[in-house]
């Protein structure tokens, strides 16, 4: 199982992938804008880089149902912008967080080699521009558009029907021109589905990776954590690192991750478990 990133061929199958957040919003639904400001964003990067993230992700898009749009000029220059900054700073992978098409060409431009699109590829132009630059993707499934409320999901067949639809979403890159070997699985927990279904979905990932394809384990601080734990306002820590070791040991390879050092940890005790079996 490898991920080609830009220049580097990644083994998942020897070690997982770690992705580190970085939001440059003012309205992230964990960390609202506290990183909003460039300094701040980069300081945070060195932290997550020295608790062991392996990728460095930028989203500069709205956090949440509900929230105001950002422009696709501000979303363009923010995104664009902090890949530049980080790029003449580390040598690691970097990636974006976007649904446009035009955002995830900028950052391409600058230096990102991995578009994480939650949407789903509804921009037409978001596979052509990341086969353009030579870029992996991220293949999310989603019922709804982002933003919009999906509050009584109801499927007939929940594994099923998530990985029909991410084998449509695969074969729509590999004809745009993208590579298997640069595309990763997003089964979508929490996007459009109940606590329960996202238990089960994680439960299951297994029937994920038999796609043959990475998949990615996108469990921190989610909601579906707090409700299913009936958590209330207490910090979701725990039970994200809990769900990252289960996401690893059940078919996962690349961890998304707010905090790098409970990414790092969860998955690689898992990987060192599995080993030692």
């Amino acid at each position: 199982m490898h991920l080609q990133l830009g220049a580097r061929r990644v083994d998942l199958a020897e070690r997982p992938l770690v992705v580190g957040i970085l939001n440059r919003t003012r309205d992230s639904f964990h960390d609202g804008d506290a990183y909003f400001a460039l300094d701040r964003l980069l300081a945070r990067a060195e932290q997550l880089v020295a608790d062991g993230a392996d990728v460095l992700e930028v989203g500069a898009r709205p956090g949440g149902v509900g929230v105001a749009e950002v422009s696709a000029d501000e979303e363009c220059h923010l995104a664009a912008g902090t890949v530049a900054a980080l790029r003449s700073r580390f040598d690691l992978p970097l990636a974006v967080d976007t649904t446009r098409a035009a955002v995830a060409a900028a950052a391409f431009a600058e230096g990102a080699v991995l578009g994480n699109d939650m949407s789903g590829f509804r921009d037409p132009g978001y596979l052509p521009a990341a086969a353009s630059a030579g870029a992996a993707v991220i293949a999310t499934h989603i019922r709804r558009p982002p933003g919009v409320p999906d509050p009584d999901p109801d499927y007939a067949d929940l594994l099923g029907e998530v990985c029909g639809r991410l084998t449509e979403l695969v074969k729509a890159a590999e004809a745009a021109g993208i590579g298997r070997d640069r595309i990763v699985l997003d089964p979508g927990i929490d996007l459009g589905k109940s606590w329960q279904q996202s238990l089960r979905l994680l439960a299951r990932l297994d029937e994920v990776a038999a796609l043959g394809l990475p998949v990615l384990v996108a469990v921190s601080n989610k909601i579906f954590l707090r409700r299913a734990l009936e958590l209330g306002d207490a910090p979701l820590d725990v039970a994200t690192s809990a769900a990252c070791a289960l996401g690893a040991a059940c078919g996962g390879h690349v961890v998304r991750v707010h905090d790098a050092r409970v990414g790092r940890q969860a998955a690689d005790l898992t990987y060192a478990v599995r080993s030692a079996r």
